[in-house]
């Protein structure tokens, strides 16, 4: 065993490899360093049921503990009928889905940074949440706007908000939905 850590690259190649000697699918490796600060690599496999992810999960925490690299959790693999399991090996975090489960929340192209068309067309729509994702896309985060929920309420301002204007909402809705007592 050797002293030296070993490369996020190199446990990436680790992981693939556990995932291919246990008939892990459509395997894909997904550079993130990039894009996000919490790990270097992605790694996602399909498995035909529960049982075939868990065992891939195993197969990947038993060749990063043969080389004295013990993962920082395993979530998913306890569960009963799991769809999903996650080995965290810190530089690398490997994504172990049912095939259902992993269209569902396309992980690939949401850290690949390259957008898809579809996701572009959502993007440009009129509603607040695909401008805010547009605006996410771009790398630029969304403005935080005020907006005056309650009509009915003439002393708050659109501009100021203070705790006299949350204890006056909270008052006027708890009178509205208590019932006399009798």
């Amino acid at each position: 065993m050797s002293t030296e850590p070993m490369s996020a690259e190199a446990l990436a190649q680790l992981a693939v490899t556990a995932l291919e000697n246990m008939k892990g699918t459509d395997i894909r490796v997904l550079d993130v360093r990039g894009h996000c600060n919490f790990t270097d690599f992605m790694v996602f496999s399909s498995g035909t049921s529960d049982r075939h992810l868990k065992s891939q999960a195993n197969s990947v925490v038993e060749a990063a503990k043969a080389l004295g690299i013990r993962p920082m959790g395993v979530e998913g693999d306890q569960t009963p009928g799991t769809e999903w399991v996650l080995v965290d090996l810190v530089d690398v975090l490997v994504h172990i889905m049912l095939p259902e489960t992993r269209d569902h929340y396309q992980l690939e192209k949401l850290w690949s940074g390259h957008p898809s068309a579809d996701q572009n067309m959502a993007a440009t729509g009129s509603s607040v949440y695909a401008s805010a994702l547009e605006k996410i896309m771009e790398g630029t985060a969304p403005s935080a706007e005020f907006v005056d929920t309650d009509l009915n309420d003439d002393d708050l301002d659109d501009t100021e908000w203070d705790d006299t204007d949350l204890a006056d909402s909270i008052d006027d809705d708890l009178d509205d939905d208590i019932p006399p007592r009798v």
